[in-house]
């Protein structure tokens, strides 16, 4: 009988290492045969796997959690960005849309609307306004007609505002001036929030005035302009995602700044330009001396009184009549070519004791002159003398109005002089 060797009694395990080779005795297979992994194939290829599956199912959702992700991400990577906006303005004797201020004629509508510089990946930047005919820095623009954000989950809306004087006038020093004239931007609602304007602008300096009962209305006036534009989420309103302003109410000054200056006839004596004063501040400048004046406007915009009237900038009660009777910021040197002394009583007019009739001793342009006062007469009411009820323009420590001799007469009698200028 043979003796068992002692291996055979041995308990096998599988091997990891797949180097190693357990050879058997002859006779008990045969022939040489291999143990461990060779008895299962792929067994330790198994273990392996096993492993690291943990690893490739995290891999996995990590894949699955970042791909919207970066497809998000690759989509606003190619989303039109924001970059500049300019507002444009146009009216019905020249309907191409242009930045800049615009003056418009009496009786003539003006529009208001933005152009919105969008830049886009891997090709140039295009310009999106509501503007039918566009011209910027003076040329004519090619441009995408529309009055819509050029992506359906996005929408755009304008925020407009004027840019007017922070008060409506008074009196001022030269120390006071730059305080007092400057200038800051108002929302204006009216307006709407498209790209086009859906009205004309009003002056809200004088908002906390209330209603004026005894001003006639004016279609008339210069506004500066200003808008912020907003790229925002409908379903996020609140945030705006992308942002743009046009020049801030620090500019104001600058010549090309955007305005809109109306003009209007109140009557044949009358300058139209006249109207482009109307919603102006009206001061008074103390003492009353040329050279305090222009130091005044100097602080306040860096310029001379005169020419802060010619950038419709700031009015005074002469210089308004100035402008409305000759069409310059300053009247003649000298007085006008006529001037009488006139009494002022009871709601009244006279001179030397007899009633001022209008055609005979009156017509529109003539400038009534109370102290520093000047009220410019527009029209009789009817009765054919001067008298409270006649209709008057005129500036005093507030901007320009339309209103009636009584508003302007003093109360107690006073005597005064009335001046006509020109032939």
């Amino acid at each position: 009988m043979r003796r068992a060797h002692p291996e055979e009694f041995a308990p096998w395990w599988p091997s990891d290492d797949t180097s190693v080779n357990h050879v058997g005795r002859k006779g008990q297979c045969g022939t040489s045969s291999l143990r461990g992994g060779s008895r299962r194939p792929g067994y330790n290829l198994l273990v392996i796997s096993e492993r690291w599956l943990p690893a490739a199912i995290f891999a996995v959702l990590v894949l699955l959690v970042a791909a919207p992700w970066a497809v998000r991400r690759a989509h606003d990577a190619l989303r039109p960005r924001l970059v500049e906006v300019r507002i444009v303005t146009a009216t019905d004797a020249d309907p191409v849309f242009r930045e800049g201020p615009r003056r418009v004629g009496p009786g003539e509508e003006a529009a208001i609307a933005v152009a919105l510089r969008l830049s886009y990946p891997l090709r140039s930047d295009r310009w999106l306004t509501p503007a039918e005919r566009l011209e910027l820095d003076g040329a004519p623009v090619d441009r995408v007609l529309g009055d819509a954000w050029p992506e359906r989950d996005r929408r755009v809306r304008v925020f407009w505002f004027t840019v007017e004087s922070g008060n409506v006038g008074g009196t001022v020093t030269p120390e006071r001036a730059a305080h007092l004239l400057r200038y800051r931007s108002f929302l204006a609602n009216e307006m709407g929030r498209g790209l086009r304007a859906a009205s004309l602008p009003e002056a809200h300096n004088d908002d906390h005035l209330g209603p004026q009962p005894g001003q006639i209305p004016v279609a008339a006036g210069t506004l500066r302009l200003y808008a912020r534009v907003e790229v925002f989420d409908p379903e996020r309103e609140a945030r705006a995602l992308q942002s743009a302003l046009t020049a801030g109410a620090e500019r104001a000054v600058d010549p090309s700044y955007p305005a809109i200056h109306r003009s209007v006839r109140l009557a044949d004596g009358l300058r139209p330009e006249s109207g482009e004063l109307f919603n102006l501040p009206g001061w008074e400048v103390e003492p009353d001396e040329a050279s305090a004046w222009d130091e005044a406007a100097r602080a306040a915009f860096g310029l001379r009184f005169a020419e802060a009237v010619e950038r419709r900038l700031a009015t005074s009660s002469r210089s308004f009549a100035a402008v409305a009777v000759t069409g310059g910021a300053e009247l003649p040197a000298g007085g006008g070519a006529a001037e009488l002394e006139v009494e002022l009583r009871d709601g009244s007019a006279s001179s030397g004791g007899r009633e001022l009739r209008w055609g005979d001793d009156l017509r529109a342009g003539d400038i009534l002159v109370d102290g520093g006062h000047y009220s410019v007469l527009v029209a009789d009411d009817g009765d054919g003398r001067l008298s409270a009820a006649d209709t008057v323009a005129h500036c005093w420590r507030r901007p320009p109005a339309l209103t009636t001799l009584a508003a302007v007469l003093p109360a107690p009698p006073t005597r005064a002089r009335l001046l006509r200028h020109g032939s």
